[in-house]
């Protein structure tokens, strides 16, 4: 498979990504729920109050994704987590709220709970950069799939995309992303979405970790076809970054109306008139007006003649046109000409 065989617009249990469809929002709870079913709860709430298309959270076996030399991040990770009827039970209730829910595999032994839960896209985070293994088997679940590039260079992009075809998978939207919690603005570099829409057709999007909303609302301008933000209820949480980039109670559904208008705000594209431009199209113009008191029979001088608003008379871009025409009948000065008063 070639780059250029990645669809350019694919489906979603019935929600189309990509082609101009309008931007899917993923809220990602990540592990913002401590390990606490109830906060995991709300977090789902939060979504669909927000009015997020996705609810997503994160799935991992600590000791297999983390090597023991690093035992404070097993540490930390260790209490964040969720078992798989907790994460079914999650499922259920985004089925009731109206979201779809997805999950991030972190390793190899929870794909099958990803076939369990049955999400009808896969998530891919940005830490399996160089791990074109793990993105194959991935792909070989037979659905669309999410792909964070954070930490990506252009090769790093090939071969995902190599490892994703190598699964079957011609179904993938890629996310440019910077995995800095929080990302500093100077970096953001939303320019390189561009540049994955050049490497192959597929949805690009944007995954954001900065700490306010305007990244994400660029992104969104830009042409983002997907855009994913985390989501928290608690702050300032001791051993945890997650938070510091997330939207909450607060903004969350803020953020989320300023996408839709964004996406109004871009249009269809032509460059012409709008219906709200239809009065500016008579006050803001000019039209073609006597510059002086004109008789019957004068032979229309560029003196004679001078552009003023309104546009309601012979438009100004006809002035020379109408040079050398004979008035039919007196024209006062500073009054509109119209056709009917040349002869």
């Amino acid at each position: 498979m070639h780059a250029a065989d990645f669809q350019e617009q694919f489906g979603i249990a019935g929600r189309r990504v990509g082609g101009g469809a309008p931007c899917l929002f993923i809220a990602e709870a990540g592990v913002a729920h401590f390990g606490d079913m109830d906060m995991a709860i709300q977090l789902v709430e939060l979504a669909a109050a927000g009015g997020a298309d996705v609810f997503k959270t994160q799935v991992f076996d600590v000791d297999e994704l983390i090597a023991a030399e690093l035992p404070e991040w097993r540490d930390r990770l260790r209490p964040r987590n969720l078992s798989l009827a907790e994460f079914n039970e999650l499922k259920t209730l985004c089925d009731e709220r109206g979201l779809l829910f997805m999950a991030t595999a972190h390793n190899e032994s929870r794909i099958p709970w990803l076939e369990e839960l049955d999400v009808p896209a896969i998530k891919v985070g940005s830490g399996e950069r160089g791990n074109p293994g793990f993105l194959t088997k991935l792909a070989e679940l037979g659905k669309p799939m999410i792909v964070s590039t954070g930490m990506y260079d252009e090769r790093d992009v090939g071969e995902a995309l190599e490892a994703c075809a190598k699964g079957g998978c011609d179904r993938v939207a890629l996310l440019h992303c910077i995995t800095a919690y929080p990302t500093p603005g100077e970096q953001v570099n939303l320019a390189a979405m561009d540049r994955l829409a050049e490497l192959f057709p597929g949805p690009v999007g944007y995954s954001d970790h900065t700490q306010d909303h305007l990244a994400l609302l660029a992104a969104v301008a830009r042409g983002a076809e997907v855009v994913e933000k985390h989501i928290t209820i608690l702050r300032d949480v001791p051993n945890a970054q997650d938070w510091k980039v997330s939207a909450g109670p607060e903004d969350l559904a803020t953020l989320i109306a300023n996408v839709r208008r964004v996406e109004a705000m871009l249009g269809h594209g032509r460059k012409e008139p709008t219906l709200a431009e239809q009065e500016g199209q008579v006050w803001a113009t000019k039209s073609v007006v006597a510059r002086r008191d004109l008789t019957a029979g004068t032979v229309l001088g560029e003196g004679d003649l001078i552009t003023k608003r309104p546009g309601s008379g012979i438009p100004a871009n006809r002035l020379h046109d109408i040079v050398g025409r004979t008035l039919a009948r007196g024209v006062a000065a500073d009054t509109l000409l119209q056709m009917e008063d040349l002869a």
